[in-house]
């Protein structure tokens, strides 16, 4: 019987595992992968982007990666998508990624719809929110959460976060330290989310570690 191995898929180099980095989780670049190499009785993580999942022609492996998602999920493939990932599952299973009016930034509590137990430990912290992307749901899909935007949802055998449960320090600083994010962050107390971060660092590691582990034992 095949190893069932966890595969993560790098949509960015800026966007890695962050907190749930152990060496567990295989890493693969979206960019390289042989998707048809891939097999459908592992588990795999898509990780997020600068990039919208719409923006095909410049990223044009995100075609592929969406043509992929779409079998492997309608075939039972465990899949958890982040923020890029969410967008990516959801415009490839019928709904429609697209850019926002708005940017949504920092540390939000999320409106639960529904009772889920691999999601539990979220209903009283806040996660954290980057995006100016969001998406219309599938029309198989479940809303679990949602600010004005749709936070988590599921579908068949996988789960989509358009949060980072993954951010660390690094990260944060890393995806900070360009002129488009500073300019478009302006207007945001982007110092008091950071250290608002730091703080609770602990705390969020552990919220992404067990979430990962229920989410295993599906």
């Amino acid at each position: 019987m095949e190893t069932i191995k966890t595969i993560a898929i790098i949509n960015d180099p800026k966007v890695t595992l962050g907190s749930l980095s152990n060496s567990d989780i295989e890493e693969k670049y979206a960019w390289d992968v042989d998707w048809e190499s891939l097999s459908e009785h592992h588990e795999y993580i898509i990780l997020g982007g600068h990039m919208g999942a719409y923006e095909i022609e410049t990223y044009p492996y995100l075609l592929k990666e969406k043509e992929w998602l779409n079998k492997v999920i309608n075939n039972g493939t465990k899949v958890f998508g982040i923020c890029l990932g969410a967008q990516l599952i959801a415009d490839s299973m019928g709904g429609t990624a697209f850019l926002s009016e708005e940017i949504e930034f920092g540390f939000k509590e999320l409106e639960f719809h529904k009772e889920t137990e691999i999601f539990s430990g979220l209903k009283n912290s806040k996660v954290f929110l980057w995006h100016r992307d969001t998406f219309t749901l599938p029309p198989s899909a479940e809303l679990i959460a949602s600010t004005k935007y749709p936070q988590i949802f599921t579908i068949r055998n996988s789960i989509a976060v358009q949060f980072h449960p993954e951010v660390t320090e690094t990260l944060f600083k890393d995806w900070y330290d360009s002129d488009i994010s500073r300019k478009e962050l302006v207007d945001y107390d982007v110092s008091s989310t950071l250290n608002y971060l730091i703080t609770n660092t602990e705390h969020f590691k552990f919220e992404i570690n067990s979430m990962y582990k229920k989410w295993k034992n599906i």
